[in-house]
């Protein structure tokens, strides 16, 4: 690996972890996989970054990354943390199912609620990105997750 490189992946890693792990912890990892889990995502990522496409932003690919090895080890370790298949499913399709909603709310809703929910971002901070108040964060905020809330109850329209 070229020393370029290296830095690049390392600016990733500081960018992104931090999301990733919320990420991983809002699905429903404990905290104490979250961290090993981003490491281990960062690791096939950057293993198969050939693979990455364009279509979806970099944090989503690595949240599909990060519930995939998560899943993986769920599976994995079953002897363990009795678990029920059909639940397992289910928390897939949902993770699936919310991902995609998210990708489809209309700007600034998805950044905003990105931002706040894996990005660790406070609203002055979120308001400063977009030269804004604190209230009109907080507000972006809420309606965002309104939005979520109704597209999730019409299927996405």
């Amino acid at each position: 690996m070229k020393q370029n490189d290296e830095a690049e992946f390392a600016l990733l890693y500081r960018k992104y972890a931090p999301y990733i792990q919320r990420f991983l912890q809002s699905i429903g990892c404990p905290a104490q996989d979250a961290e090993d889990i981003t490491q281990e995502t960062f690791v096939k990522a950057f293993l198969h970054i050939e693979s990455y496409r364009s279509e979806c932003q970099l944090s989503t690919w690595l949240c599909q990354i990060a519930k995939n090895t998560w899943f993986t080890q769920l599976k994995r370790h079953r002897k363990t943390v009795p678990l029920d298949p059909e639940q397992v499913r289910a928390a897939e399709e949902k993770t699936f199912e919310w991902l995609d909603l998210i990708e489809h709310l209309p700007e600034p809703y998805r950044t905003v609620l990105r931002e706040k929910l894996w990005g660790g971002r406070t609203y002055p901070e979120i308001a400063a990105m977009y030269g804004k108040s604190e209230s009109w964060a907080r507000v972006t905020f809420f309606r965002a997750r309104q939005k979520l809330k109704e597209m999730n109850e019409e299927g996405r329209t």
